[in-house]
């Protein structure tokens, strides 16, 4: 991070909560979007079924996404933490996460309780909430630098 910008700005837990609410906007104009393609595309499906896919893929993304966050903060950022300790504590972590997410994921496939469409976008739309908030993080990085490298130059 740079000395114009603080670490709280970039700190795991700010990121995650910007992805929740870009993936929140995303998946509201989605399920919109879902619902309007649903009546005309497949109108003998229940009307609740890609809507429902779509809320249930874009909460399992940003799920998904806010514990990666909390592991890295966690487990790497952390002081004192010895490199054999965090990598061992992430890998539980991570397959910890990655099973429950499969479970869950698993469950509402199986027994169809959401189109499998509705899903597949929910999860697209926390990736490119994820993108969003990456570029929008890494553009305010870059106009940062820019004064202070002006500064230097004679």
């Amino acid at each position: 991070m740079t000395g114009n910008v603080t670490s709280v700005e970039h700190s795991a837990a700010v990121v995650a909560m910007g992805v929740a609410k870009k993936t929140a906007v995303l998946t509201g104009f989605g399920t919109i979007a879902a619902v309007a393609v649903q009546m005309t595309a497949w109108p003998g499906l229940s009307p609740w079924t890609i809507p429902a896919g779509v809320l249930v893929g874009g909460s399992l993304g940003v799920l998904n996404f806010r514990w990666l966050a909390y592991a890295v903060e966690q487990v790497y950022l952390r002081q004192g933490t010895t490199s054999l300790l965090a990598n061992i504590a992430a890998a539980v972590v991570s397959v910890l996460k990655l099973s429950a997410i499969f479970i869950v994921l698993f469950v509402v496939i199986k027994n169809q309780w959401v189109h499998l469409v509705g899903l597949v976008l929910g999860l697209t739309f926390c990736f490119g909430a994820i993108l969003w908030q990456g570029y929008g993080l890494m553009s305010g990085l870059k106009q940062g630098r820019e004064p202070a490298d002006r500064e230097q130059r004679p």
